[in-house]
């Protein structure tokens, strides 16, 4: 009975087997690299999030200090001059 099998069924089904076992480990590969990539973009997200919130605490400063007039002074109309003539408008 044991010679009648024919084996290149079973090459067949080893193949298939090896080929479906390549697959998985290169999906698993795929989906741990994809959770890096997410923890990645996690901590630009949190950095982002920490600097719009420095940005607003240094633009309410800086409206503080013009709405008091303390920008006011001829030092910083001459750079304000200057930055305009370098880098324009």
């Amino acid at each position: 009975m044991i010679d009648r099998v024919n084996t290149s069924h079973l090459q067949d089904i080893l193949a298939k087997a090896a080929a479906k076992e390549a697959r998985n480990t290169e999906q698993g590969q795929n989906l741990s690299a994809d959770a890096s990539l997410q923890a990645d973009y996690d901590a630009l997200i949190k950095q982002a999030s920490a600097a719009s919130i420095e940005d607003k605490i240094r633009i309410q400063k800086a409206t503080e200090l013009i709405n008091t007039e303390q920008l006011d002074t001829a030092e910083n109309r001459s750079q304000a001059a200057r930055n305009i003539a370098q880098f324009g408008v």
